[in-house]
């Protein structure tokens, strides 16, 4: 075979796996395509980062020091693998993302922050974040249930991540926190728990609020679990805000929310978790499940949502 034989054979051959490859796989020639629960990972982070810029703008008029705790978190929930991730698509809006949260955080360090600034900063991340969510999510896994569904799951994570530092939780475990004297009161019927750190209790119930209202974008009607599943979420947001011990909130993701995800999503979640670190096991999305999430995304690939 001559040399422009050769060239041409490659070439169709390259073509052919191409077009065999086509839409339907996770590989990108010339970027990082990346796979559903990786998606579902970085919208839970955006979502995040807005909950906790705007708890600052709303904490700001009445309490400055939760207020800067808020823009602290959110913050600190970029890591530089995230940034690195954002630059694969667009290097300008890593750099424009990075620039602005630093603005947002050093408008608190002044003793009276401004709250017409810190106003106008927060619109202007909501505007850079909407941006990076284009460049970064590919369209087919924006508008993908299974995505959004293990979104809802990361979220409810989150919550429990939050509320479990909102109850003063050790890293190793909730049972010192659950029903000890030292962190709960009584109420006549109720049991209270005791809050030691009110800018991870908002985070907490922002966190679950948010989770609902994506559940309630991808609600299938047709699922005779799914108005089930929304009750449970429900019910999870009643018992954050009436502060209730975290091993009845524990109980709820454990016997109802995770396996009713399981069973209209598909998602392959470890029922029964122990959420060791205050929900962070759960937070992270079952990553010891990551092939089955994964597997899961790809045979939902065909349902998506109405809007683009």
């Amino acid at each position: 075979m001559d040399l422009m034989n050769r060239a041409i054979y490659f070439s169709i051959l390259w073509l052919v796996l191409l077009i065999a490859l086509g839409p339907n796989t996770n590989i990108s020639v010339f970027g990082h395509t990346f796979s559903g629960d990786e998606s579902a990972s970085f919208l839970t982070l955006v979502e995040m980062m807005k909950i906790e810029s705007q708890l600052a703008e709303e904490q700001l008029p009445s309490n400055v020091t939760v207020a800067k705790e808020h823009a602290e978190h959110m913050t600190e929930l970029l890591t530089a693998n995230d940034t690195k991730e954002i630059s694969e698509r667009n290097p300008r809006l890593a750099t424009e993302l990075n620039g602005t949260l630093t603005d947002f955080v050093s408008a608190f360090e002044t003793e009276s922050p401004s709250e017409s600034e810190v106003k106008d900063k927060v619109s202007n991340i909501s505007d850079i974040l909407s941006e990076v969510v284009s460049a970064r999510i590919d369209k087919e896994q924006l508008n993908n249930i299974t995505v959004k569904a293990e979104v809802v799951n990361d979220l409810v994570g989150k919550s429990l991540e939050h509320y479990g530092s909102a109850l003063g939780m050790e890293e190793n475990g909730h049972d010192e926190n659950n029903t000890s004297a030292t962190n709960t009161t009584e109420n006549v019927n109720n049991e209270t728990a005791k809050i030691v750190d009110e800018g991870d209790y908002q985070s907490a119930q922002a966190a679950i609020s948010r989770a609902i209202d994506t559940y309630n974008e991808i609600k299938p009607n047709e699922n005779t679990n799914s108005s089930e599943l929304g009750d449970s979420l429900s019910s999870l947001k009643s018992k954050i805000d009436s502060k209730s011990p975290f091993d009845q909130i524990d109980k709820i993701v454990d016997d109802k929310i995770t396996p009713l995800l399981n069973d209209i999503f598909k998602l392959n979640l470890a029922e029964g978790e122990e959420h060791a670190e205050g929900g962070e096991e759960h937070a992270e999305g079952g990553e010891e499940h990551e092939e089955e999430q994964t597997n899961a995304s790809s045979e939902n690939d065909t349902h998506e949502t109405d809007s683009d």
